[in-house]
């Protein structure tokens, strides 16, 4: 799976690192498999890593869906941070995680932040290490 991710601090921080070319589906499938989790705890901080190249296949369209299949979900969702880590010169991926930035300040119980420094999105988060 090329996103694969961590829970910890007892469910209150999940930590993801996107590698690999990662398709429209495996995106949703990740967006999917971590709001499922019975591991994650409310408050919640999420990490997302996406190192360069790893979202070049991914389309709007996907980001699109993961926004549509929440408004469906009878679920209720975990309030939390998300901070979304991609390189200043990977600009599709950039456009990409603005695009969920946007359509998250519209339609979710939760933040979520650009960056293009993984020590600054982790101190926004308030989460040490590197």
């Amino acid at each position: 799976m090329p996103i694969e991710y961590s829970v910890s601090e007892g469910g209150h921080f999940i930590h993801a690192i996107a590698s690999g070319e990662v398709t429209d589906d495996e995106f949703v499938d990740y967006e999917e498999r971590h709001s499922a989790d019975a591991r994650v705890r409310a408050p919640c901080n999420e990490l997302l890593d996406v190192h360069r190249g790893a979202f070049a296949r991914v389309t709007p369209g996907a980001v699109e869906r993961v926004f549509e299949r929440r408004k469906q979900s009878k679920k209720e969702r975990v309030c939390h941070h998300c901070a979304i880590v991609v390189s200043y010169s990977d600009s599709a991926a950039w456009d990409l995680a603005k695009l969920y930035e946007r359509l998250a300040s519209l339609h979710s119980p939760y933040s979520v932040v650009v960056f293009g420094d993984l020590g600054i999105a982790r101190t926004w988060l308030g989460v040490g290490g590197v």
